[in-house]
């Protein structure tokens, strides 16, 4: 008889992350961020990604609302979206959710629970964040319609968060459009978990920071229900 042990222990991990799905879609992070307070810094730099979450200082010609950070970002551009701070339904870090930025008002992503199939979203869904980072992560105006392409052969399909070569959340989700026009995974697994961790976008060699963008009115995370 096959074991049971591999399946208690997916309920008992399903467990622990159940508190935190409702307000983003990354699990439990190791991290050393638990509160974010983005400030400017001398214009005409570029922005560090890897220690832009510890340094939180932002070139003033960078920093931006976030709607004008989700206006701005190209067609293509991956946005990593941030809660100000961490608490008992946001344990993983700040940094909890990454989206892709689809056409003008308009997102491409899986998300949780509360909008759990893959497809295109409103922008506004993402307005409750207090940050979103904008990067590029290598795709070209002429590699969007295979992007696209891909995106939409995973329209509808249910978020999944667990280790399985197949699971979809919000990481994993545009790693497959990443493939999809032969570009490096946009989060890479962490080697504890054995999940794409959101935040660690920052940490892929090469990514670039285009804007940062900030919402000084954003509410804690879960305090009015899901960012949804």
């Amino acid at each position: 008889m096959p074991s049971a042990l591999p399946r208690l222990s997916s309920l008992v991990l399903g467990s622990a992350v159940l508190a935190g799905l409702l307000s983003g879609c990354g699990p439990l992070a190791v991290t050393d961020v638990y509160d974010l307070h983005f400030t400017p810094g001398p214009a005409g730099q570029d922005v560090d990604a890897r220690t832009l979450l510890t340094r939180q200082v932002v070139p003033a010609d960078r920093l931006v609302s976030l709607r004008e950070a989700f206006e701005r970002a190209p067609e293509g551009a991956l946005i990593l979206t941030c809660w100000k701070d961490t608490d008992i339904t946001n344990f993983w870090g700040p940094c909890s959710h990454v989206t892709r930025k689809y056409k003008a008002g308009q997102v491409m992503e899986t998300y949780n629970y509360s909008r759990p199939r893959a497809g295109a979203y409103p922008e506004s869904v993402e307005y409750r964040y207090y940050a979103a980072i904008v990067l590029d992560a290598g795709v070209r105006p002429d590699m969007l319609p295979r992007l696209w392409e891909a995106a939409h052969r995973l329209d509808g399909r249910f978020y999944s968060l667990s280790s399985e070569p197949d699971a979809l959340y919000c990481s994993t989700y545009q790693n497959i459009l990443q493939r999809a026009v032969n570009l490096p995974d946009a989060v890479p697994t962490h080697p504890a978990w054995g999940l794409a961790v959101p935040a660690d976008a920052l940490k892929v060699p090469g990514v670039k920071v285009l804007w940062v963008g900030v919402n000084d009115h954003s509410p804690a995370p879960y305090a009015d229900g899901p960012s949804n």
